[in-house]
């Protein structure tokens, strides 16, 4: 299969080269905007031609290529458990949670609603529970907060929640600094932290071609800890980027090489991490727009994927695990699956998308669980077929020669689990058994799961900071 994907659907190294190279043309002669002094400083330092009036940053060739050649390139993702950590770049593909949505499928009255920082708290304890999802990314807003606190808020709801890596987003210098307060505070100190980072920030160009204010400052400010830095386009071919696929690769790479610059300009041993959710806007008018779902996502991350190997950065990609699916109807969600074998296969190391529906505004409890069986079966896919003197099965064939059967044979049993995934919920032959199931699962999995608590001492000082950054935003 992996052979068959290499003679599709995935880029040659001359096709990646050209990419590369119109992507190096972008940014030097197009260039980036960055609404941060600050950035716009530092690439002017460094050899960028900079119009601070239109905040242009024309970016030579040189400056790009030393930071491929020379940046930190193997990154431990580290969980408040160590038995969590998950470290990027050796091969193993893991999923993280998709981030950011806005509304709750409540889990008791299938209604829709605004979420809240329950919703935190209670997603990230799911994840927790959920083997095959390994990193927890911020799923939705802690809306029932005022906007200036409510990164801080959901942060401190998941790092009372999940013994796994946290992933969030840091806007602005006091937020990114706030957040992390609140990771030392945890991990024992700031060196600590740099040591174990159990907190990474995604940071996301705009597309086309700008790195606002408020996500340039977050850049800065973990680079200065060594922060984990997920640069993570999101653009649409067709609306924010070109139609074609090899054009929005183009100009995608030029925005996440961009802001990992940045980052590395500030700091070189900062860990960075390429990523990308970009998707094509399907604008076929019986249906709607939709920007999630469709088959082209799947090779765009693939491709993405490539591109992160060619220049041997670790990456997160997009995978569109249910994103398209409704409340009202998940078949769609299950067939848009299909695009995580790409990405899978072209060695990304982190599929990002399990548990929001509704074009990823809502989050689902279901969702994430029938994600996490996805993602077990798209993880056994990946890994392959492994051929040894164990996986051969000389001996047993020789014993039970011919006409016989392996069913208790010992290394039937010894195998059986590591050969082949069992799924839990999708051997019910039907649509509403299995979102029957997922609940159940669900709602016993928050009910009864309760991931190591903080001391008493560390909630404390998180709500310490949290009272701290409130009074200063209320004097600002």
């Amino acid at each position: 299969m992996k052979k068959l994907l290499e003679n599709t659907s995935s880029l040659r190294q001359d096709e990646l080269k050209s990419i590369h190279s119109s992507t190096l043309e972008i940014l030097e002669e197009t260039g980036v905007r960055v609404d941060e002094e600050n950035a716009l400083k530092l690439l002017k330092e460094s050899g960028a031609t900079v119009d601070f009036k239109e905040k242009i940053a024309k970016i030579p060739n040189s400056l790009i290529e030393e930071m491929i050649k020379k940046a930190r390139k193997r990154v431990t993702l580290c969980g408040r458990n160590p038995r969590h950590d998950v470290t990027l770049g050796e091969g193993k593909v893991y999923v993280m949670t998709e981030s950011t949505g806005i509304k709750v499928l409540d889990i008791e009255t299938g209604r829709v609603r605004t979420a809240t920082k329950k919703d935190v708290e209670d997603s990230a304890r799911l994840a927790d529970g959920l083997d095959n999802v390994h990193l927890y990314s911020i799923m939705v807003d802690a809306l029932d907060y005022p906007e200036e606190i409510m990164g801080l808020e959901e942060l401190d709801a998941m790092l009372n929640n999940t013994e796994k890596h946290i992933d969030t987003g840091g806007l602005g210098t006091n937020t990114t600094k706030d957040m992390i307060r609140m990771a030392a505070a945890v991990s024992g100190g700031l060196e600590e932290l740099r040591k174990r980072p159990i907190l990474d920030l995604m940071q996301t160009p705009v597309s086309p071609l700008i790195h606002e204010r408020k996500n340039t400052e977050g850049i800065l400010e973990c680079a200065k800890h060594e922060v984990p830095i997920i640069i993570l386009n999101m653009a649409q071919a067709g609306g924010t980027a070109p139609m074609t696929l090899a054009g929005t690769l183009s100009q995608t790479n030029a925005e996440v090489l961009s802001g990992m610059l940045i980052a590395y300009l500030v700091n070189p041993n900062v860990p960075l991490i390429y990523g990308t959710t970009s998707v094509v806007l399907n604008q076929k008018p019986s249906s709607g727009p939709s920007i999630f779902g469709l088959i082209e996502e799947g090779l765009i991350s693939a491709a993405s994927a490539q591109l992160a190997k060619y220049y041997d950065f670790p990456c997160v990609v997009g995978a569109c695990f249910g994103a398209r699916a409704t409340a009202d109807s998940r078949e769609v969600g299950f067939l848009a699956a299909i695009s995580l074998v790409f990405p899978a296969l072209a060695g990304a190391d982190v599929l990002y998308g399990v548990g929001l529906i509704d074009e990823a505004k809502t989050l689902s409890y279901e969702e994430m669980v029938i994600g996490n069986e996805v993602a077990g079966m798209v993880i056994r896919g990946a890994r392959g077929i492994e051929v040894n003197e164990e996986t051969l099965a000389k001996e047993v064939i020789n014993k039970v020669g011919q006409g016989g059967n392996f069913l208790f044979e010992k290394h039937t049993l010894k195998n059986l689990t590591k050969e082949v995934f069992i799924p839990e919920i999708f051997d019910r032959p039907k649509t509403q058994d299995i979102l029957r199931s997922a609940r159940e699962k669900a709602k016993q999995i928050i009910a009864t799961h309760r991931p190591e608590p903080l001391d008493k001492e560390i909630k404390e000082q998180l709500r310490k900071i949290i009272k701290e950054a409130w009074r200063r935003e209320k004097k600002a």
